[in-house]
């Protein structure tokens, strides 16, 4: 047998609940859809409560099989030796660092000449008018 024809075979041999209540399922289905098309409400009715019926017991065996097998599986240790503890303080305190030096290098940040020289040309300006706010008016004859 093939990969996937097996795989499904191994299923139905390991889970046979599973299977029962997929094909309880169709059959309920089936019924409720015969009723459907003979006009007969009372048997469609009884054909969905079935459907609903057999697609909780199909869940019930799926999560009752997943529960079984996972008692069955081995468990794996809980802190392989290559997992170390983590200094949390540590961590922090190296993250603040970081955080410091990046706000600091965004501070001084280079800047062009042409920049420079406007900076420097408009503080001239703001001296040189100040100077000429304080200077003494002569008085005019």
């Amino acid at each position: 047998m093939s990969g996937p024809v097996k795989s499904i075979t191994g299923r139905l041999k390991e889970e046979p609940l599973v299977s029962v209540g997929v094909a309880g399922t169709i059959g309920a289905l089936l019924y409720a859809t015969w009723g459907i098309h003979r006009n007969n409400a009372k048997q469609t009715q009884w054909g969905m409560r079935g459907r609903v019926i057999m697609q909780g017991l199909t869940i019930a065996a799926l999560v009752g099989y997943g529960l079984f097998r996972s008692k069955d599986a081995p468990k794996a240790p809980a802190n392989k030796g290559n997992i170390r503890p983590i200094d949390w303080d540590k961590l922090e305190r190296e993250a603040r660092e970081a955080e410091a030096k990046d706000s600091e290098a965004k501070s001084q940040k280079p800047t062009s000449p042409a920049l420079e020289k406007l900076k420097a040309q408009l503080k001239k300006e703001k001296e040189a008018e100040a100077k000429s706010v304080f200077k003494k008016e002569e008085p005019k004859k």
